[in-house]
């Protein structure tokens, strides 16, 4: 009996892993220069891109992720996730770590797109800091990034 129940532990510590290995939602993001399909969701397609944005004028040399997000629906909705980032392998803002800081919303027209921009100020909804490019600090940069709590909703 005693063995049964260490297999069956066992066994499920397996399969439990196993799952969710499979169905992370979280990127190890490519840098391809192109849009990257990342989730559907009721309608709405996310993709991501990685950009380098420089300011000449203040010398503002970054890398960021730019999202996009596509309403193929025929009726305007609303966006709202949490974003987790991780950089060099560490989490930054895991568990309690996690603020309003990190939560982001953008309104997205009926059949239409909205996407990141290179801004030195200005909204960062649609973006995710990778790493400054005129230093090289390997602590400093971008590894991974989940977008967490995902909802879409339509506007009435």
């Amino acid at each position: 009996m005693k063995l049964l129940k260490v297999t069956i532990i066992t066994l499920s510590v397996f399969l439990g892993g196993l799952y969710s290995q499979t169905y992370a939602q979280d990127v190890e993001f490519k840098r391809s220069g192109n849009w990257e399909f990342l989730y559907e969701m009721d309608g709405v397609n996310f993709y991501y891109n990685v950009v380098e944005c420089h300011d000449e004028a203040n010398s503002y040399h970054r890398e960021y992720i730019h999202l996009k997000l596509e309403n193929t629906n025929d009726y305007d909705v609303v966006a709202e996730w949490d974003v987790i980032m991780y950089y060099n392998g560490k989490c930054l803002n895991c568990d309690e770590k996690l603020t309003q800081e990190h939560h982001r919303s953008v309104t997205v027209p009926a059949n239409s797109s909205v996407e990141g921009e290179c801004m030195t100020f200005g909204d960062k909804t649609l973006r995710i800091f990778s790493r400054l490019l005129n230093y090289n600090d390997p602590t400093s940069t971008l590894t991974k990034f989940e977008l967490i709590n995902r909802t879409i909703s339509k506007i009435k």
